[in-house]
């Protein structure tokens, strides 16, 4: 049977292979290879900033209602139906602005969703393509009365829903080959805001592609895209300067009201309990945006507990494990060193009382040689007297007869 890390690993090995057949607008046009159909964007006309662009480049006021269309060409010899949605953008574990699907939870600071404001036209949903055919689709946005100044940003996905193949059926084996595609949808609502902004919301420990890291939760609390941020991130004890574990990222994009988990790994190290100070230095770099030099700084002191080091060093899989320190074995093996303790102690005891006992029976035994030795020479004198006796007897009894 799988141990619960391996069927993590093989999790994240299947997510990363159903990632790459994820395409992302660069063009107007977009394909995939073995892909049976293609995605270009009907040009908007009015109320684009750029017509150029490969995505939907869109300015719009509050209230506002705008459509935009995109074509679906299947190039296959069989129909094909595309399911077509809307997504909010958001900032993924990598670091990276993610198009391809909505986020499990955004920011509070998100307000409005781009899936809250453009609805793909009910016809359109699931769109049935013939063999050699076209169709065009639409998005219909419908600005709220209220809304903030600056960007909302998402993406017009498209995704083929793919039958199975009646062959691998047979054999029992069934595979789905899907391919998907995403058109970015950008609407600046007035205009740019001019001044950016980002927090540190706080410090946790977890796991990020199940390796163990401090985790600094950096926040844009602005409807601002940021893109080529340098984040530099080093952690130390608690008030100190040498630093235990620091991660430096050149270029970190965040969508707009959107948070990222900034990690600093612990490489082949455990985690351990204690307290220690994140230092996190963030810097603009994209001129585009012209929010270049813009730069924050933050420190925080941040405690990890017992519980929670145990939980992330069982949890993690493909890093090292660092070797045990002495702490570490009398915390694993305390009950066997107790158990030694009473046992020498007993034994200390046993010996003390067989040395005891042996010494008694030494006395005793050297006090009855000695009434023996007594009785043996008072037994002897006794024999001695009756011998003298009788010789002087004998010596009488001579004297008389002579």
């Amino acid at each position: 049977m799988l141990s619960k890390k391996k069927i993590q690993f093989i999790r994240l090995m299947l997510t990363v292979l159903a990632s790459a057949t994820v395409m992302f607008a660069t063009t107007t046009e977009v394909f995939a290879a073995g892909a049976a159909y293609s995605i270009s964007k009907v040009p908007v006309g009015a109320d684009e900033i750029d017509s150029k662009a490969s995505y939907y480049d869109l300015k719009l006021k509050a209230g506002q209602k705008k459509t935009i269309q995109a074509d679906i060409r299947n190039t296959g010899t069989k129909e094909i139906v595309v399911k077509n949605e809307i997504f909010a953008a958001f900032t993924n574990a990598n670091g990276e602005i993610d198009y391809t699907k909505q986020a499990e939870s955004y920011d509070a600071s998100l307000k409005v969703k781009m899936n809250d404001i453009a609805k793909v036209k009910a016809s359109d949903i699931n769109a049935t393509i013939p063999a050699g055919k076209k169709r065009t689709v639409s998005v219909d946005i419908e600005m709220p009365k209220e809304v903030q100044t600056g960007v909302i940003l998402g993406s017009w996905h498209f995704e083929e829903v793919a039958k199975d193949d009646e062959n691998k059926k047979s054999s029992g084996v069934t595979i789905d080959s899907k391919y998907a595609y995403a058109l970015a949808i950008k609407i600046t609502v007035d205009k740019e805001i001019s001044k950016p902004n980002l927090n540190l919301l706080g410090v946790t420990t977890g796991l990020l592609n199940y390796k163990k890291a401090f985790l600094a939760e950096i926040q844009n609390d602005q409807p601002a895209l940021l893109t080529r941020v340098k984040i530099e991130g080093n952690v130390t004890d608690k008030g100190k300067f040498e630093t235990l574990y620091s991660n430096t990222m050149e270029s970190v994009s965040f969508a707009p009201n959107s948070k990222y988990q900034f990690p600093v790994y612990l490489n082949q190290d455990q985690l351990r309990a204690g307290e220690y100070t994140y230092r996190i230095k963030a810097v603009t770099q994209d001129p585009k945006n012209g929010f270049t030099g813009q730069k924050w700084e933050w420190n925080l002191d941040f405690t990890v507990l017992p519980e929670q080091a145990e939980k992330v060093n069982k949890e993690a899989i493909n890093d090292g494990k660092a070797a045990p320190t002495f702490l570490d074995y009398v915390k694993a093996y305390w009950w066997a060193i107790a158990l030694g303790v009473v046992v020498i102690i007993g034994f200390i005891f046993l010996l003390f009382f067989l040395l005891g006992k042996r010494r008694k029976k030494k006395d005793d035994t050297d006090e009855n040689v000695e009434m023996e030795v007594g009785a043996l020479e008072t037994i002897r004198r006794i024999e001695e007297t009756k011998r003298r006796a009788a010789e002087r007897a004998e010596r009488r009894k001579r004297n008389s007869e002579a």
